[in-house]
């Protein structure tokens, strides 16, 4: 076992609601299986940050990338009850009853009551269990070996599985009526508010509900339903009902997203979306409205509006946003009035993450013992204390804890089980943990066995949790997909000279200091100051230097006294030796000596032979001699490589908003049936997602276009490979070449209209000396 170190690591500590996707069972009425399913969502608590989806969307492209954004803690399958299904086809449960031919009243009576509350089992339900065991596999959901958490959302919870929205909320509730949710019109409408089970008289035509939806309000039978609930009465999909809150990581999201279409599929984009991107609204009606008009009005929070759908096309889209906006009323401010962005749903940004989260326990300071590994993982020294967040009742209630760190990121890679984020002695059976939110989350109440009036203690899940490492979260996602990585010759100069230092940080800290420049002189590459003679001298095993060579690098911001203390300094890390150039009386040979080396006697290092330290033995004519320099053979390496160019970038994206906070992990290679296919400069790890990066210090990836093209490809299949989200490109050169951006766009293109996973694509120049980034558009 590797040398261990003992810290404390700040936790910001947040209780919530599970976050579910619920896949629903429906037939070509798939509308009104919907609002069966919301019903019954609308009715637990967490419905109103959890998603509803038909089973048909599940494998659309754009809905399972929206999913995995989402990260919920378990994909269930709703079961219906046969009294619910009996509600959407009448007489169903009395059929049923007939044909088992019971005579006596009463027992009929028993028996269809009975019936009305088992859960019913057809065909479709079965469709909708596979496709969410297809979904909730892909997604790599709350599973640990055969055993789901998990599976079904029936009519009716156990205490034990999920918590009754009724049991938490403390106003009277509201809802849409399911009997009037039987067109999308309606259904983009319900989505937002909620359903509930009650019968009303009124009816709603298509106007009034897209009336609604555009300006996300609610029609005048919603608003009678909601008045007669009571004056404080809240929708039963509104975050507050919960006691919840919405927070948001990272720059919120000031697009607005127009969806268009009216397949299952674009429902359940929306649907996701919602709760992933912010602000959406679903326009499924196909024939555009005066209505229409107010989406295209920006506000001052605003920057663009977006069109897409997930079934139809591109052409189809633009199509149907033109129509709409012919028709819209203008602004008395024309900057206000905004032609809609037509996008590829796939290309849908998800800069900021939103989670549902109990409003007065969430972001609760924290801090942890924990043992560092040599690699960096951190290992919970004690076990997390089992904690009831206020106005929830343990045996009543289940919630979620869910932990970050300030500064050790566990990014949702697709393969990153429970193993990885447990201790090595914890109990793996006492509670089901998982990575979600750049954190770890795991289940409230202890899984494995509890016994008959245990204390709260005895109830309570209370692990001992480990952040991994950046390596070790890349080996996972790399067996997800079967491939492998190690570290190349070059990541472990590096991670050497990282070692030396203290810290990747101060690697990068010198890679942008005036000392660079310095460790660049002990290499052969040309110096930018003339070497005063005699301060330098070829050895066979290198380049060293006195400090007189030192003394002369004239730079203003870096003085005499910071240079000498500087210098100190790289030798008492190791970075560089000090010691003595002296010859050898048997053999024509001079080597450098390290400090640590020198006696009055020493031993030649080619041939062995004895010599005496004398005034002979030093090369100069000096009378005594001087001390000179030498650069650690894997910083040497290092330096020779242009390994400032890694190191600068992953300084520069380091201060980006969105990778606060980051790891970084050295140079590797991605392997293929043991084989390596791509090299990695370096990888970043944020609370969203990986970056991978490849740093040059010319302005082309290779030669020739053939070359450019196949690295291009090499590059972005390593990031599906890992499941990195974003591959960045860097060089110290002003811009990068037009042919590399048009290889890019190209293959970025190609990928799109294959329908193939391409991560975002960054350009990063001018490092050094005024870093820009920027995103490649196909």
């Amino acid at each position: 076992m590797g040398q261990q170190t003992f810290s404390f690591v700040p936790l910001s500590v947040s209780a919530r609601p599970p976050r579910l996707v619920v896949v629903v069972p429906h037939d070509d009425d798939w509308v009104r299986w919907m609002a069966l399913g919301l019903t019954r969502v609308s009715g637990v608590w967490g419905g109103s940050g959890s998603v509803v989806v038909p089973a048909a969307a599940v494998g659309h492209a754009g809905v399972e990338r929206a999913l995995a954004q989402f990260g919920p803690d378990h994909v269930v399958a709703y079961n219906p009850s046969w009294g619910s299904v009996d509600r959407l086809i009448p007489g169903l449960v009395d059929r049923c009853i007939a044909s088992q031919q019971v005579e006596d009243g009463a027992a009929r009576e028993a028996a269809a009551q009975m019936l009305r509350e088992n859960a019913w089992n057809d065909g479709i339900v079965a469709q909708a269990e596979r496709a969410a065991e297809d979904l909730r596999s892909r997604l790599s959901v709350n599973r640990r070996e055969d055993l789901v958490q998990l599976t079904h959302l029936f009519d009716a919870c156990s205490p034990s599985d999920l918590t009754e929205l009724v049991d938490v909320a403390r106003v009277s509730l509201y809802g849409v009526p399911r009997g009037l949710v039987t067109t999308t019109d309606a259904l983009s409408c319900a989505m937002v508010i909620g359903v509930q089970e009650q019968l009303v008289a009124a009816e709603a035509d298509a106007s009034v509900w897209q009336a609604a939806t555009v300006h996300q309000a609610e029609p005048e039978v919603v608003s009678e339903v909601r008045v007669a609930a009571g004056p404080d009465a809240l929708a039963v999909r509104s975050h507050e009902a919960a006691l919840c809150i919405s927070v948001q990581r990272g720059i919120p999201n000031r697009d607005t997203l127009l969806l268009f279409g009216d397949r299952p599929e674009d429902y359940a984009l929306a649907e996701v979306l919602r709760q992933t991107y912010g602000r959406v609204s679903w326009v499924p009606w196909s024939e555009p409205s005066r209505n229409e008009g107010w989406l295209y009005t920006r506000s001052y929070t605003q920057d663009r509006i977006l069109a897409t759908s997930a079934s139809l096309t591109l052409d189809e889209v633009r199509e149907r946003a033109e129509a709409s906006w012919r028709l819209r009323i203008p602004s008395m401010d024309p900057d206000r009035d905004v032609p809609p962005e037509v996008v590829d749903s796939a290309e849908v940004d998800f800069s900021c993450r939103q989670m549902v989260v109990l409003r007065d326990a969430w972001e609760q300071p924290r801090s942890l013992p924990v043992l560092v590994g040599e690699e960096g993982t951190l290992a919970a020294a004690l076990s997390l204390p089992g904690e009831v967040p206020a106005g929830l009742d343990p045996d009543r209630h289940r919630w979620q804890v869910t932990l970050t760190t300030k500064n050790h990121p566990v990014p949702p890679l697709h393969g990153l089980t429970s193993s990885v984020v447990i201790a090595a002695d914890q109990n793996p059976w006492e509670t089901f943990v998982r990575p979600a939110d750049g954190g770890i989350t795991y289940w409230s109440h202890r899984f494995d066995f509890v016994s008959a009036g245990a204390s709260l203690a005895g109830r309570l899940a209370a692990p001992s949790l480990s952040w991994p490492a950046i390596g070790k979260l890349l080996q996972h996602a790399a067996a997800a997909q079967s491939t492998a990585i190690r570290p190349s010759a070059a990541g472990k100069r590096a991670a050497i000279a990282e070692r030396l230092l203290g810290s990747r940080t101060e690697l990068e800290q010198l890679a942008s200091s005036p000392g660079w420049p310095v460790l660049r002189a002990f290499t052969a590459k040309k110096t930018d100051w003339e070497l005063p003679p005699g301060s330098v001298w070829k050895l066979k095993s290198g380049l060293v230097l006195s400090w007189d060579a030192v003394a002369a690098y004239d730079q203003k911001d870096w003085d005499e006294h910071a240079r000498r203390a500087e210098l100190d300094r790289w030798a008492s890390q190791g970075v560089v030796r000090r010691g003595l150039v002296l010859g050898c009386c048997h053999c024509p040979i001079y080597e450098f000596y390290p400090l640590a080396e020198i006696t009055q006697a020493y031993s030649c290092r080619r041939c062995g032979g004895e010599n005496s330290l004398v005034q002979r033995r030093w090369k100069s004519p000096l009378p005594e001699p001087s001390w000179y320099y030498e650069l650690h053979p894997a910083v040497r390496e290092l330096v020779e490589n242009d390994g400032d160019v890694p190191l600068l970038a992953t300084q520069f994206l380091r201060t980006q908003h969105w990778a606060r906070p980051a790891l970084v992990c050295e140079e590797f290679e991605v392997l293929r049936s043991g084989t390596p296919f791509v090299e990695i400069d370096f990888a970043l790890a944020t609370l969203d997602q990986v970056w991978l990066g490849e740093a040059k210090s010319g302005d082309v990836l290779a030669s020739s276009p053939r070359e450019q093209k196949r690295e291009a490809c090499k590059l972005i299949e390593g990031c599906v490979a890992l499941g990195a989200g974003g591959l960045v490109l860097a060089t110290s050169k002003p811009k990068w070449s037009d042919a590399t951006v048009q290889v890019l766009r190209h293959e970025i293109q190609g990928r799109r209209d294959a329908s193939r996973l391409t991560p975002k694509i960054a350009l990063l120049a001018g490092l050094g000396v005024r870093p820009d980034l920027t995103v490649v558009e196909a």
